[in-house]
């Protein structure tokens, strides 16, 4: 209803008495003027709200109180919730583990992508050959204590190279890890070639140089039963010669103990300095790699030095006596799977294609192609052959 109306002759004020808590007819002649009347008006506005709001305070109910849960299942779904969370945090855990643990090397390289490293020694081999010792660019507390282990065990392995200015890349082979190397090292055996872009770029590096590298790249997985290896390496090819020997004899504690057999051919007798028991007082730096895991593993390696320069090649007989040998007397029950014993091939092109044939496109990708070559024409059975 309206607290302010008009009468016909004169105007009627309301007045609110705090006592009685209603509102009265007020003396129209107590207000006398426009401004006393808007200020009756302004405190019964506020009045009427105010008391609006104490009534509200009055009638206001108490919320329900909410319903008591089961105290026994309360506490059942607060286990059987913790027993959920609990168990995803366990099964987090461990495929992290898992993760970490399988691909440590994954802390170094970084596919497809390139990572810095850098040279930290740098060895002359021979006028046409160096060895190179490379650490990743990081800070060594971040270097895992064997980020390459899971390539060791597994098999012969590469990595990729980049040559920045002309943005080639080429696979080069390392060599087995050294006493004095530090985790993460590699090292490297470069031979340069005749107008060779690639390795007239690695012979112009020094110690302090950064180098580039992506991968590792596997080549050949050996199985957990190879029994016998004949490995026949050219010049730079000695690297997957001795990775596979490292991978045997120092990765592997299974009950066969591998008998190795390698023929190192090689063009100067620099190349392999102090090889065959010549010039023991100076070794080369591959040969001292080669002595040090003959001297582990005495019996189980035997070497096999080639050098154009003395007249000595490799050919059907020397090959054919090493198979023999091999298929002689064994330390282990006998293996009839073919790929228990096999005969691997690695070098230069015309050196690989001279003792086992070409390798062949096939797919798209480079593939094994047809067995030729003197390896070919021995009519060799019971022996897997591979080319690298």
């Amino acid at each position: 209803m309206d607290l302010i109306r008009p009468a016909k002759t004169r105007l009627h004020l309301l007045k609110f008495s705090v006592k009685s808590g209603r509102f009265r007819v007020s003396n129209p002649l107590q207000c006398q003027s426009k401004a006393s009347y808007a200020r009756l008006v302004n405190y019964r506005a506020f009045s009427s709200t105010v008391r609006g709001h104490e009534e509200q305070r009055q009638h206001r109910v108490a919320p329900d109180p909410l319903p008591q849960r089961n105290s026994k299942r309360s506490r059942r779904s607060n286990v059987f919730r913790y027993v959920f969370v609990g168990s995803l945090g366990i099964v987090a855990f461990a495929f992290i583990y898992n993760q970490v643990g399988s691909t440590s090397q994954s802390a170094i390289f970084e596919p497809p992508r390139f990572t810095p490293f850098t040279i930290t020694r740098r060895e002359i081999v021979s006028p046409t050959s160096i060895l190179i010792t490379i650490r990743p660019s990081i800070p060594p507390n971040l270097i895992p204590s064997d980020p390459y282990g899971e390539s060791w065990r597994r098999g012969p392995w590469s990595v990729e190279i980049k040559q920045p200015q002309l943005q080639i890349a080429r696979s080069y082979t390392p060599l087995p890890p050294g006493a004095d190397d530090e985790p993460g090292d590699l090292r490297f055996l470069i031979r340069r070639e005749h107008k060779g872009e690639m390795s007239g770029y690695l012979w112009s590096l020094k110690e302090g140089n950064d180098i580039w590298l992506r991968g590792p790249k596997r080549e050949y997985e050996l199985g957990e039963d190879v029994s016998d290896v004949v490995f026949v390496a050219g010049g730079t090819g000695i690297a997957p010669a001795l990775q596979v020997a490292h991978t045997l004899l120092e990765r592997r504690n299974g009950k066969i103990n591998p008998n190795i057999r390698i023929f190192w051919a090689n063009r100067r007798r620099e190349d392999c300095l102090g090889g065959n028991g010549s010039d023991k007082q100076e070794l080369g730096p591959v040969v001292r790699v080669i002595d040090e895991l003959q001297r582990r593993h005495p019996g189980s390696l035997k070497m096999t030095y080639l050098v154009d320069e003395d007249g000595s090649y490799i050919d059907q007989k020397k090959i054919s006596a090493a198979l023999k040998e091999n298929a002689g007397v064994k330390s282990q029950p006998i293996i009839t799977r073919i790929d228990s014993k096999m005969i691997f091939v690695s070098g230069p092109e015309g050196f690989v294609e001279f003792v086992a044939g070409g390798k062949r496109f096939e797919g798209g990708k480079e593939g094994q192609g047809t067995l030729g070559g003197l390896l070919g024409r021995m009519g060799i059975r019971d022996w897997k052959v591979w080319k690298l």
